[in-house]
């Protein structure tokens, strides 16, 4: 069963394509990573599955109905980012309360848990919470609710690297005991790859990649060695990356290479190497970007 499924999903602000023609399909019950620039359209995407927004054209299903102004799809989605805003007057607990009534399948239990663990105050408002204690109570209540489409938008935000890792834990574990759909946006892929099966890398508003995690990684290899060798081997391959240094270069290609290859580059000197998912995050999201107009 697909949770999510969008058929050209379009949304515009003024003369801004957020979303164009958007088309993706999300199973049940899997931790998908959710990435791309600044400016791509991951939050609007996940703004328009939780129904914050409605589209300017195209269609979004969750769970095979509209979510716009529907009210028994939104009651089975719990949605957290940066942005959440309660009255002045909320204490911690009255938010933590608020949620208990709210989400049908809510974990009292592991929200107290998590309340001590985090060394959270329960009667301190939450507009002077700072910033990283703000975000772990938006966590706690993204992990406690436990719905079945679970939409956490940069759920790391103003968080220490030692907090994230943290939290990355405890949803892997809540998640292995308790299955459900979570969709993970994050710039930090090389943090959160860790917990994901399947990457969706989105750019200008459309869609790049749509994999498992475990194909993502493999995408691409790095040839190092002599310039002129290099340079003749790469021709009617796909570039993604290119450096020199000296009589020295580095290509980074789409990993379709045979086995014959790798035995001709092996005898040319020429080093192959693994590239990292961020790395590769940041090569297919950069091409005909700035730096290729010099």
């Amino acid at each position: 069963m697909n949770v999510i499924t969008t058929q050209s999903l379009t949304k515009k602000y003024k003369d801004i394509i957020a979303l164009d023609e958007f088309n993706i399909s999300i199973p049940e019950n899997k931790i998908i990573g959710l990435i791309g620039k600044n400016g791509a359209g991951k939050t609007t995407l996940l703004k328009a599955c939780a129904g914050r927004i409605r589209q300017t054209s195209g269609e979004v299903k969750i769970f095979g109905e509209k979510v716009f102004d529907n009210l028994d799809v939104l009651s089975k989605i719990v949605f957290v980012d940066e942005e959440s805003q309660y009255d002045d007057s909320f204490r911690v607990k009255d938010i933590f309360a608020l949620a208990a009534c709210y989400y049908q399948s809510w974990d009292d239990d592991l929200a107290q848990k998590l309340i001590k663990h985090f060394a959270l105050k329960q009667t301190q408002k939450y507009k002077k919470l700072s910033r990283g204690m703000k975000t772990q109570v938006n966590i706690i209540i993204g992990i406690c609710a436990r719905m079945p489409l679970t939409i956490l938008d940069e759920p790391t935000l103003g968080l220490d690297a030692a907090v994230r890792k943290d939290f990355y834990n405890i949803l892997l574990r809540d998640y292995m005991n308790h299955p459900r759909t979570i969709i993970i946006s994050s710039h930090l892929l090389n943090e959160i790859e860790i917990l994901l099966e399947d990457i969706v890398l989105i750019d200008k508003g459309k869609v790049l990649m749509n994999v498992p995690v475990e194909e993502f990684r493999n995408y691409s290899v790095a040839l190092v060695g002599e310039s002129t060798f290099l340079k003749e081997f790469v021709q009617d391959k796909e570039v993604l990356d290119e450096s020199s240094l000296g009589n020295a270069s580095k290509y980074v290609i789409k990993n379709e290479i045979t086995e014959k290859e790798k035995k001709h580059l092996v005898s040319n000197s020429i080093d192959i190497q693994s590239v990292s998912s961020q790395d590769l995050f940041i090569y297919l999201t950069s091409k005909g970007g700035f730096y290729e107009e010099f």
